[in-house]
């Protein structure tokens, strides 16, 4: 019982400890702090209480950990059918459905598609007179499977432009023209994080393709883990004047509202969609290239707009639910510590006045340590050949 009370006693100084660690590659505590440490020393008969009222509190605590736990993977699971259901057009009724039920015209979304398509022309055109234009790739269809009416395989490259962002170097860190910058480490699952943002210099002409714009989407490029790769978020223009690095991959659609192709991008990459074709061993990268020829199912632009909101009505009941979950169990954390605080400042259970004092238990300790030092000396006595010399008590 002793080694359970100390090894709680630990897990509750772990955290001043940490807070006294030194070291560059790995922090680690000197001895002459562990001899050092002051720790609370109860009567042994307390010390069995206080073990045995940690750990039913600890029971209770664990199994509610494990249904938060349960209930967030529940959650992760809801989010994932929820975007498969919008981008496989099972999530509202279709435009074509609602079509033929009201008795009017639609737009297909191949019409849609030309249009783009011709837009897309005319702009590089415009940026390229006298050059020869070199329409984008179509999907391969083999494979793909059957989409509902109306519906329109593209590839990325076909309505949208692609691109990867300026390459942070150390002579860029430097200059007349600083600008803030996104990288790969602002992209998360729940939209951009603008806690870290660094900034590098992008002269006039590099500026030009590297500045973002209201509703660009950017995915990140690569990472170590599969699961990672292609992390979307939408930019919002939430900082002025703001460029991105070539850890990121900006896709600016043609005259398409962003939010369905970010929900289309959000499925592939949870799913491991993004994972499964990007390319390298330690580090998966999915490339510019690669993005460029990923294809996308759209609906026509009225389903498009009913499915946006249908997704943010119900993943906002997610989130909700999510950041619930996620402060139990940070309330679960605070409250473990809390009953080891309490129970080593002699709070969690009775006190009974008939136990022995720890003074005494101290005592046998300091005994019991002195004795072993004894021994140990005679011991290394008797192995170097030598005897103490020998008292004549009577």
């Amino acid at each position: 019982m002793p080694s359970l009370y100390f090894f709680y006693l630990l897990r509750h100084i772990e955290q001043d400890w940490q807070s006294k660690a030194t070291g560059t590659t790995f922090s680690a505590i000197s001895g002459r702090i562990l001899r050092e440490q002051e720790v609370p020393l109860a009567p042994l008969p307390e010390q069995q209480r206080i073990v045995e009222a940690i750990e039913t509190q600890f029971t209770r605590l664990h199994a509610a950990v494990a249904a938060l736990e349960r209930a967030r993977a529940s959650l992760r699971r809801f989010k994932a059918s929820v975007l498969k259901a919008a981008c496989e057009g099972r999530l509202v009724p279709t435009e074509a459905e609602l079509a033929r039920a009201e008795r009017r015209d639609y737009e297909p979304a191949n019409v849609l598609l030309q249009r783009i398509l011709a837009e897309r022309r005319k702009r590089w055109e415009g940026a390229h007179p006298g050059k020869r234009y070199e329409e984008p790739v179509s999907p391969d269809m083999e494979g793909l499977p059957e989409l509902p009416e109306g519906w329109k395989w593209a590839t990325v490259e076909q309505i949208g432009d692609v691109q990867l962002g300026r390459q942070r170097s150390p002579e860029h860190h430097q200059g007349p023209n600083m600008h803030p910058y996104l990288r790969a480490a602002n992209a998360t699952w729940n939209g951009v994080d603008l806690s870290d943002v660094k900034a590098m210099d992008f002269p006039p002409g590099i500026w030009d393709s590297n500045r973002l714009q209201q509703g660009d989407i950017l995915l990140a490029e690569a990472s170590g883990s599969p699961n990672e790769v292609g992390k979307p978020f939408i930019w919002r223009e939430e900082i002025p004047e703001c460029g991105f690095q070539n850890t990121l991959i900006r896709v600016r659609l043609f005259n398409l509202p962003p939010e369905f192709a970010h929900i289309h991008f959000l499925t592939d990459a949870l799913t491991g969609h993004f994972g499964r074709v990007a390319r390298g061993v330690n580090i998966q990268h999915l490339g510019a290239a690669g993005l460029s020829r990923f294809v996308i199912a759209f609906p026509p632009p009225a389903e498009q707009h009913r499915i946006v909101e249908e997704v943010e009505r119900r993943l906002s009941v997610v989130a909700a639910l999510e950041a619930a979950v996620e402060a139990n169990l940070a309330r679960a954390r605070r409250l473990r510590q809390s009953i080891l605080k309490r129970a080593f400042q002699g709070r969690l259970v009775p006190q009974h006045p008939h136990d022995e004092p720890a003074s005494a238990l101290l005592e046998r300790i300091r005994a019991a340590k002195a004795g072993q030092q004894a021994e140990g000396k005679v011991q290394e006595s008797n192995r170097k050949g030598t005897h103490p010399r020998q008292l004549d008590l009577f």
